[in-house]
Parts: structure tokens; C-alpha cells; sequence
């Protein structure tokens, strides 16, 4: 089946729907103009010769499937800017890609996502622009050995030192290991990572952390920080599922994403509206 052909089955079930699609994916889009955009613009990374030459995945090692997905991406992201396209179709041009790209996948629905959506106007600035380059390449490590969707339960630690104005991430027990975040085995530079705020001898629950990985020179993991690759995965096997245990690491205050809570350089916790906001 052709890139953007519809499944025979699945264009039957839609027609025998009991209400009209188009209308229910107008509504779900925000009208018709902007549907009509999204078509034209998956029709744009659909029909684009320059992915013409991707080979099978069904007929590639893992090792071959994480390079193509790579160069896929790097491919996309230089088309994107040669179209001239506008910075809002970004989303929907790389969606209509990155199933065959899965290397980068969690970089651009899991990372940039949480920069979006959690960091203040200033750590957009610093953070977003480099982020949409492929400057910095990055993972969500949430999931830990011993915790999934678990937020509450999450082990890894992040205390705050007043002395320096840093956050300490630790990994203090085996089960506190990050564990399967996608990209983060082989790709990811960076992490916004998910962990329990201390500060002034008080837990304040789990809190996003921007971390740096590895080296943008040499890609070698950063001091105090172990990852690596987990293995082959089903049904993601470009992917690169990774683990990452922190000893010690500390990074700068500012790097606690901070559009909804934040901590003061004395250490006072100012909360959010809602602490269901540190997760979205």
C-alpha cells in the first residue's frame, strides 16, 4: 500500500459509520480551512521524492532500521525549512513521517511537547529553538525500573542546594533507574526528566527536570550520568528504549521547568494552581 493510501477496510468501517467523519474531524481540527491545510501538508511529506528511496523496514536489522529512521529525520527537518513552510505546520508535516523515523519519535512527541507545555517564556527561548533544530536531541525520562505510570512512586530524587543555586538528580536505588524512555538508549543529548522535588527538608512531589545526557562534542555520557541502550524491542526496534541512572548530577536551578511551580533561589517552593500541572 502507497504512503497515504487508505486501507480498503478501513475506509469501509469509516463509511459505515453512524455519524459524518468529515464533519467530526472538522470539529476535532478546528474547522474546515484548517483540515484542508492538513491535508495539503501531509500530501507535501507523502509525495516528496526525497523519501522515495527509503528502504522496507520490514527488511532491515535493527542497527539499519535506527539509521534510516535518523537520516529520515534529518531529511525531514531540511525539507521542511527548503518548502518555506510556516512554523505551525511543523507538527503535522513530521507526524505524517516519523512512524518510519522512530529514532527521533519521542524527541517530537514527548520532549519538545513537555518544553511547550512546561517551561516559562524564557526557557522556551533558550530550550525550544534548539530542540526544533535537532541542536540538542532529547528523551522524557519518566518511566523508572520500578514505576510506570506510577508518578506518585517515582524514586529518582532532585534536591535543591540554596548554596549553589543547583538541583541535585540522584537515581538512589536500583528500582529509581530510568528505564525504557524511547531515544534514550542511543540518541538523546538531553532529558526533560521526571523527579521528586526536595527542598527546605520537604518532598513536594515529582517535577520536571531539563538534564543533559551526553556531550554535544563527542556524545559520551556527562559525569555522574549511565545509560544506555536496553535491547531489541517489539514492534520498536529503531527506537533505541534506553536506561539512565544519575549519581549526584547537578544542573542549574533554572533548569527545573518552571511555567507552573517553581523554587526561589532561597529554596521556597512557590506551587501551582493545580498540582495536577506539573504533569501534562
Amino acid at each position: 500500500m502507497a504512503a497515504g493510501e487508505m486501507n480498503a477496510d478501513l475506509r469501509k468501517e469509516r463509511e459505515g459509520a453512524s455519524f459524518i467523519t468529515h464533519q467530526l474531524t472538522n470539529f476535532i481540527y478546528g474547522g474546515e480551512e484548517k483540515v484542508r491545510r492538513r491535508h495539503y501538508i501531509e500530501s507535501l511529506a507523502f509525495n516528496d521524492p526525497a523519501y522515495s528511496h527509503d528502504e522496507d523496514p520490514n527488511f532491515l536489522s535493527r542497527d539499519e532500521l535506527y539509521s534510516s529512521g535518523l537520516k529520515r529525520c534529518v531529511t525531514m527537518i531540511r525539507r521542511f525549512k527548503e518548502l518555506g513552510l510556516a512554523k505551525e505546520d511543523f507538527e503535522t508535516y513530521g507526524q505524517a513521517l516519523l512512524a518510519a523515523a522512530p529514532g527521533f519519535a519521542f524527541h517530537w512527541i514527548a520532549f519538545t511537547p513537555t518544553i511547550l507545555q512546561q517551561a516559562t517564556d524564557e526557557q522556551k527561548e533558550k530550550w525550544l529553538k534548539p530542540a526544533q533544530e535537532l541542536s540538542i536531541v532529547g528523551a522524557y525520562a519518566q518511566t523508572e525500573m520500578g514505576h510506570g505510570t506510577f508518578i506518585r512512586g517515582l524514586e529518582t530524587t532532585a534536591t535543591y542546594d540554596p548554596a549553589t543555586q543547583e538541583f541535585v538528580i540522584n537515581s538512589p536505588t536500583l528500582t529509581s533507574t530510568k528505564w525504557w524512555p524511547g531515544g534514550l538508549g542511543k540518541t538523546a543529548n538531553h532529558a526533560t526528566v521526571m523527579a521528586q522535588l526536595y527542598t527546605q527538608g520537604k518532598c513536594y512531589g515529582p517535577h520536571n527536570f531539563l538534564v543533559q545526557l551526553r556531550s554535544l562534542e563527542d556524545h559520551q555520557p556527562c559525569p555522574g550520568v549511565s545509560l544506555g541502550d536496553i535491547g531489541p524491542t517489539f514492534g520498536g526496534n529503531g527506537n533505541t528504549n534506553g536506561f539512565a541512572r544519575f549519581d549526584h548530577v547537578r544542573i542549574p536551578r533554572e533548569n527545573m521547568l518552571m511555567k507552573f511551580a517553581r523554587v526561589e533561589p532561597d529554596g521556597s517552593y512557590i506551587q501551582p494552581a493545580s498540582s495536577k500541572l506539573a504533569y501534562s
